[in-house]
């Protein structure tokens, strides 16, 4: 269905990608889960999609966290799938959804919202039991999708991390068995790499090594390691304290790795 050729700044045509990825963040201090397609960062905001279009409904037996149940999610999935379809005839583009304290929301931008209320009253028609709400408004620049939907530097890393944990699982991987988990680390000069690795050694991490780049902004490498498990927990705990603590030194985070334990 995403698979549309949009304009974004000219007549040449671009390819909309898919990588959709999901984080657990806070709503109005509420719980709250946001996936989104992280592919549209690169391209937008897009000309003539100006128009970012909400619906909302109203979860019938939302669990003790405001999120859909087993139960009642395929009827969700199916709600979504048939109100996305549906507005392809507006020619819209969906970015994320958001499900927090009872309700689940999808964002959408476009190019025309003409008619687009009466084409969901239409869909919904088919979903009596549920309360829903829609809403539009003109957005050039794309703000829900980059200020709200999109995930700041913490929930991005959380993201990343999964996806290697996933690909660790796929391996076989028991994440019980603690291995030295690998870090990377970049540093704009030589002093502030060299002032982030007492920090570092006093929490357990040892040097493997530095190297100094040839260009970039970034030029002075650090590989660091720990022996830990590779739990979802103790990971993103893990990756949050070096970022945390690599701000301090003008740092930034790059990753991180691990071999495969049986």
């Amino acid at each position: 269905m995403f698979k549309n050729i949009f304009n974004k700044k000219s007549e040449k045509t671009i390819d909309i990608k898919n990588d959709w990825a999901s984080y657990f963040c806070r709503v109005e201090d509420k719980p709250g889960s946001i996936r989104l397609n992280l592919a549209l960062n690169e391209i937008a905001p897009i000309e003539k999609y100006k128009y970012r279009i909400w619906f909302s409904i109203k979860l019938l037996k939302p669990d003790e966290n405001g999120f859909t149940t087993r139960e009642e999610f395929p009827t969700i999935c199916d709600i979504e799938d048939d109100i996305s379809n549906a507005l392809e005839k507006v020619r819209v583009i969906l970015v994320g959804a958001l499900k927090t304290n009872g309700t689940f929301d999808l964002y959408f931008y476009s190019k025309n919202i003409e008619g687009f209320e009466k084409i969901i009253n239409s869909v919904m028609k088919n979903y009596s039991d549920y309360n829903y709400a829609t809403d539009s408004k003109t957005d050039n620049e794309w703000n829900d999708y980059f200020n709200f939907l999109y995930p700041g530097e913490y929930e991005y890393q959380t993201i990343l991390n999964q996806r290697v944990l996933m690909n660790l699982d796929k391996e076989g991987d028991n994440s019980e068995s603690e291995r030295e988990i690998d870090h990377w680390l970049y540093f704009k000069t030589e002093d502030d790499r060299n002032n982030y690795i007492p920090k570092i050694e006093k929490i357990g991490y040892k040097v493997i090594s530095k190297n100094n780049l040839e260009e970039g902004q970034y030029l002075y490498q650090l590989n660091i390691s720990k022996v830990s498990d590779a739990y979802s927990n103790t990971i993103n705990d893990s990756v949050w304290e070096l970022i945390t603590l690599s701000k301090e030194d003008n740092g930034v985070y790059d990753g991180w790795g691990c071999p495969i334990a049986k």
